[in-house]
């Protein structure tokens, strides 16, 4: 579907997992080569890269311990990437916390914002809003030097961020959307686009609340599969999507049986209007 994408280089934050992961192994399907990062020693971001080898093999793949909130961390990441394919094309910003590092309990049980722990209401701004940040700004100047880029910031729904007792969750990612929409005007004059994506409900990933106890019996549909995110971010990251840049796709809206240019219009929305995803 997405030739553009064969040999291009991209960065996948918080790779390990959940979204992350799915986004790395739908590029590597796509003839990507794919930086990972998790910011945690662990056998998640091993087994992801092994899963990436074996989709497009071993020279596909390069997995980097790195925590997005350290600015030295992201300039490695980005160095490294470039240094082993020569160049760095597409960014996804996926590494993010959620709620339950606030409350593990927040759905059933959610806590007004002045009742938090303001240490790890700091923790997850740092990694949500300024994570954010310091990739892109540690990656911008690589995808510029390749006169052709792609970033692509995680977001959340409108709902969500808006949610009682979501505080900072919920901050981060307004915030996220409309320092996408500056990087987008601040990129205008350049072949380098930057969008937001979000899946448009609940994903079956790590910020699940343990609250919810066994997710299969919120019945089918109700959590949707990390994979949801695979054909808008494919659509983002190709010549495809040349021109578009300061939206939010909605995965949920993407209609697989369409053609990829009227799946994203029908998903897109500008990321400065209310919407209600």
């Amino acid at each position: 579907m997405h030739p553009s994408i064969d040999g291009r280089v991209a960065i996948v934050t918080g790779g390990g997992r959940g979204l992350g992961r799915a986004m790395a192994l739908g590029l590597v399907a796509a003839g990507a080569r794919v930086a990972i990062t998790g910011s945690r020693e662990g056998a998640e971001l091993a087994d992801t890269a092994a899963d990436c080898a074996r989709v497009g093999g071993a020279a596909c793949v390069l997995a980097l311990k790195a925590d997005v909130a350290s600015v030295a961390d992201c300039e490695r990441v980005a160095a490294a990437a470039a240094a082993k394919w020569g160049r760095v094309h597409i960014l996804v910003n996926n590494a993010g916390r959620g709620m339950t590092a606030i409350n593990e309990t927040h759905v059933l049980t959610p806590i007004k914002f002045w009742d938090m722990d303001a240490a790890k209401v700091r923790g997850l701004i740092e990694t949500n809003v300024i994570g954010v940040y310091n990739m892109a700004r540690a990656a911008t100047p690589y995808l510029l030097a390749a006169g052709w880029g792609r970033i692509v910031n995680l977001s959340t729904s409108m709902a969500t961020m808006q949610r009682t007792g979501w505080w900072p969750y919920g901050v981060s990612k307004w915030a996220v959307e409309g320092a996408t929409v500056i990087m987008a005007r601040d990129l205008a004059d350049t072949a380098v686009t930057a969008n937001a994506l979000l899946p448009g409900g609940a994903t079956n990933t790590r910020m699940i609340p343990g609250d919810l106890g066994d997710i299969d019996r919120l019945g089918p549909g109700a959590i949707m599969a990390p994979e949801i995110m695979v054909p808008p971010m494919l659509y983002l990251a190709a010549t495809l999507s040349d021109g578009h840049s300061g939206d939010r796709y909605v995965a949920k809206l993407w209609d697989r049986a369409l053609p990829p240019e009227q799946a994203a219009a029908a998903a897109r929305f500008p990321c400065h209007r209310t919407r209600t995803y």
